[in-house]
């Protein structure tokens, strides 16, 4: 909030609450101070949201106090009179005089907004947020420079800064970013080029159009600004030259208009905590989907070696059947195509028909690869889909609870797609990975999460594994009954999880402990995560990494 809108404020407040009781001061929400006022229109709460570099000063109608989660603030001002509103002389500092001396002082800029008690003997008795500096004069407003004649303008003019307008709020800091604009615009002038030397003789256009503005503030008529719904700014006079597509609501006084302006703002600031993250989220997702199911397809757009090996195994039950052991390759007619000779390596410990079934093992292990790759292909391609549908229809939204809605509507398709934290859940403290059929593993991110996952986080009856022998992840294979039994394949998709996630993913085949939960117990005195396993099977698995687009953090 800038210097004249506090300041045309503090003038209303004054008239109004002058008199006005302080029945109590309490907090609901995180660096919001609020003051309970009984005043001779009705009941009013003071909000001051002490939040950095935004803060807000307004006042809205009845006390509005949960029955949960408040905490009294600033004891001391409870049950006295307020004498007076002012700001600071040329400054952001807004003060509640009270009745018998001291006041209640409220910084409304920068990175520390904060609010404090002054007592009788000038020094600082309460503090809102933290207790720094009790016992010490309070903080002590800086009076902004406000050049008066032309000579004093020029003098404060910087033609080291990027605009015309920034030269301008830097000449006359009381006005703000967007007063500065229309001072540029009133004199003739773009806001957004180069400022001219102090010599120009178009300065001094510049300075009358400060005084014109100066002179109106002198009359508020506050203006609150939008672009579509989004609210731009909030202006004790109306703008001379509002930037194209802005639209203008006027107010009666400047305390509806901070109230509307909050009211606005604090909706607006809700909508893009939750829309954020959300859609960059999203527009990451299918942009990464995109170029997986495009690199896959690339793959699969190459020869199937199924078919080579095939033919293979055709032409060694053909032509070489009596061939026995010893051989490392033969060489044989292609009868299958166009003669021409065909160069097989065997395999020298087995015969021609071995090698054969071999060859014919080895296509069908092809096939049935290709197949799942190209059924992943498919699943990749779906989910980059729905992420960009997903994206489209959130980009359509504008307010805090038609996210809201959306996020419950499409639970399920953002959990499969998106991180927990950016669907608005709490991060877990391990990973989460669904398998075929709907099998969910969690996996453990380091010592403390595994501790946790496996005591907080597992089922007696659930599975739990890990990698035998050498520090890994603890795996949780969850079960949806006690007497549910997964299939064995999903089982050994788990404990290759449990290998990857372990010191011994390089290798070929790595032992893996599979077990209940309930036979794990932490061991007395070790380390976070350390575990004795009462019961144990062993299943011998290739390490796996999960597919990137059914894990999440």
């Amino acid at each position: 909030m800038d210097y004249v809108t506090l300041r045309a404020l503090a003038a209303e407040w004054d008239r109004a609450l002058r008199g006005a009781a302080i029945a109590e001061a309490f907090t609901q929400e995180r660096d919001e101070a609020r003051l309970v006022v009984h005043a001779v229109d009705g009941v009013w709460t003071l909000r001051a949201r002490c939040t950095p570099n935004r803060p807000l000063l307004f006042r809205t109608e009845g006390t509005g106090r949960a029955r949960r989660n408040t905490a009294a603030v600033l004891p001391g001002a409870a049950g006295r009179q307020i004498e007076a509103v002012r700001v600071a002389d040329r400054d952001r500092f807004f003060a509640l005089d009270l009745e018998g001396g001291g006041c209640l002082l409220l910084r409304m800029f920068g990175p520390h907004p904060n609010g404090w008690r002054v007592g009788l003997d000038g020094r600082v008795a309460e503090v809102f947020l933290g207790e720094e500096g009790i016992g010490e004069a309070p903080p002590q407003p800086q009076p902004a420079p406000d050049p008066e004649t032309p000579e004093a303008f020029a003098a404060r003019w910087r033609t080291d800064r990027p605009t015309v307008a920034q030269a301008i709020a830097s000449a006359v800091p009381l006005l703000g970013a967007v007063l500065a604009a229309d001072v540029a615009r009133r004199a003739g002038v773009d806001p957004r080029t180069p400022p001219g030397s102090p010599e120009d003789d178009s300065l001094r256009q510049v300075f009358a159009a400060v005084e014109a503005v100066r002179a109106a503030l002198a009359h508020p008529h506050p203006h609150l600004y939008r672009r579509g719904q989004l609210v731009e700014a909030l202006t004790p006079i109306p703008l001379a030259h509002p930037p194209e597509g802005w639209t203008a609501e006027a107010f009666e006084t400047m305390d509806a208009a901070v109230r509307a302006f909050a009211r606005r703002t604090l909706a607006q600031r809700r909508f893009e905590g939750l829309y954020r993250p959300l859609e960059q989220a999203l527009a990451t997702a299918a942009e990464r989907l995109s170029r997986r199911a495009d690199a896959m397809l690339g793959e699969l757009q190459n020869p199937s070696r199924a078919d080579r090996y095939e033919a293979w195994g055709h032409l060694l039950m053909a032509q070489a059947a009596g061939e026995g052991p010893g051989r490392p390759e033969i060489t044989l007619p292609d009868i299958l195509g166009e003669g021409a000779a065909v160069t097989i390596p065997l395999d020298p410990a087995q015969s021609a028909v071995e090698n054969a079934q071999r060859m014919y093992a080895k296509a069908r292990q092809a096939r049935q690869a290709r197949a799942h790759a190209e059924a992943r292909w498919a699943e990749v391609q779906a989910d980059a889909d729905r992420a960009r549908a997903l994206l489209g229809r959130l980009r359509t939204l504008d307010d805090a609870r038609a996210v809201e809605r959306f996020r419950e509507e499409e639970h399920e398709a953002l959990a499969r797609l998106l991180r927990p934290e950016d669907t608005g859940e709490e991060a877990r403290p391990y990973r989460r990975v669904l398998l075929d059929g709907g099998w969910e593993v969690r996996i453990g991110k380091h010592a403390r999460s595994n501790a946790e996952l496996t005591a907080k986080h597992a089922a007696p009856h659930d599975l739990w594994l890990h990698a035998r022998g050498v520090p890994g992840a603890h795996v949780v294979l969850r079960k949806p009954s006690k007497t549910a039994v997964p299939p064995k394949s999903v089982v050994e998709e788990a404990a290759a999880l449990a290998a990857h996630f372990s010191q011994a993913k390089t290798q070929a085949l790595v032992p893996v402990i599979v077990t209940e939960r309930k036979y794990v117990r932490p061991l007395k005195g070790g380390a976070p995560g350390q575990v004795r396993v009462d019961r144990e099977e062993v299943l011998m698995v290739a390490p796996r990494a999960p597919d990137g687009q059914r894990a999440s953090a």
